[in-house]
C-alpha cells in the first residue's frame, strides 16, 4: 500500500493532516513532530485517520510540520515514500468573475473582428477592471474560507504593470482571469510532492530527504493555467507550489532542517527538480 498524507485544510495556526492508514504508534509519531518548537498540540482520529495540528506560525512554518509529519509516518512503515498531497474542491465561479470573463471575451471579439473599432481600447480597460475586482474578490473568500491567500494576488501586479506602462491590456486580463478561475473548469486541483527518505551517519546520524514533484494528470483547462502561471512567473514571481515553498521553507534554515528523535541531529533536504 502506498502511503500517502492528504492536506484536508488549513486555516492560521491549524492544519488538518489525513493519513493513508492508520498510524501504528500515534504517541511517538506527536511526540517526533512536536519536537520542534511552536507545535502546541495534535490530536488523532483513529476513526478518520486524520490529525489536527494546532502551531504557532511565528515560530514554526505549516511546511516544516508537514515534512516531520511524513517523516515520521515514514519511520514507523519502514522508511517507506511518502506521497503528499494537497486538492480543494471545484467552486463555483463568482459573478464578478463571470462579468470579467464576459469582459474580456467581448473585448477579445472586438480585437479580432473589428481591430479599428473607437471602444476597443475602453473595452480593455474594461476588461483589466472587472477583472481586477474578480480577483481581489476571490482573494478575499478564500482569506475567509481558509485563512491564507492563494498566489493569484501576485497576477495582479503584471496586470498593474501593463496599465501603469499603457500596453494593450487584454492579454494581461485574460491571462490573470485564467490563472485565478482555470482551474473551476477541472472537477479538481491538486499538487503534491514525494518525500524519499533514507537514514545515513554513523556517529551524528541524520535523514537525506529527497523532494520531487508529484506527476499531475492535466486536462485542457489545467495546461492553460500552468501556461498562465509559467507566463506569470517570470513578471512576478509566481509560486503556487508545495514543491516550491518547501524549498522556500529550506531557504529560510542556515543549512539543513532541525532533526527528529534523539539521536537524528538534522533532516537533509534535496529537491530533483
Amino acid at each position: 500500500m502506498e502511503l500517502s498524507i492528504h492536506i484536508s485544510h488549513n486555516l492560521p495556526g491549524r492544519v488538518r493532516f489525513r493519513f493513508s492508514k492508520p498510524l501504528q504508534e500515534v504517541d511517538k509519531l506527536k511526540l517526533h513532530v512536536m519536537e520542534h518548537e511552536g507545535i502546541n498540540e495534535m490530536n488523532y482520529s483513529p476513526v478518520t485517520y486524520s490529525m489536527l495540528a494546532h502551531f504557532d506560525e511565528k515560530v514554526v512554518d505549516l511546511q516544516e510540520i508537514m515534512i516531520r509529519t511524513a517523516l515520521a509516518f515514514s519511520l514507523e512503515n519502514h522508511l517507506k515514500p511518502v506521497q503528499v498531497t494537497r486538492k480543494t474542491e471545484r467552486q463555483f465561479i463568482t459573478p464578478k468573475g463571470i462579468v470579467a470573463g464576459l469582459s474580456i471575451i467581448v473585448s477579445g471579439f472586438t480585437a479580432l473582428f473589428l481591430p479599428l473599432s473607437p471602444y476597443q481600447k475602453s473595452l480593455g480597460w474594461l476588461s483589466a477592471i472587472t477583472t481586477s475586482a474578480a480577483v481581489l474578490e476571490h482573494v478575499g473568500y478564500d482569506y475567509r474560507k481558509k485563512g491564507t491567500v492563494d498566489p493569484e494576488v501576485f497576477s495582479l501586479v503584471f496586470l498593474a504593470n501593463r496599465a501603469v506602462s499603457g500596453r494593450n491590456l487584454l492579454l494581461p486580463s485574460a491571462l490573470t482571469w485564467l490563472a485565478t478561475f482555470g482551474r473551476h473548469f477541472s472537477p479538481e486541483e491538486g499538487e503534491g510532492i514525494l518525500l524519499e527518505i533514507r537514514k545515513t551517519g554513523d556517529k551524528e546520524q541524520h535523514y537525506e530527504v529527497n523532494v520531487s514533484k508529484l506527476a499531475a494528470k492535466e486536462g485542457y483547462m489545467d495546461l492553460l493555467k500552468v501556461f498562465a502561471e509559467k507566463f506569470l512567473s517570470s513578471e512576478t514571481g509566481f509560486d503556487n507550489t508545495i514543491f516550491e515553498k518547501s524549498k522556500t521553507l529550506l531557504k529560510s534554515h542556515k543549512t539543513n532542517l532541525e532533526g527528529i528523535g534523539k539521536k537524528v541531529n538534522r533532516i537533509i533536504l534535496n529537491f530533483n527538480q
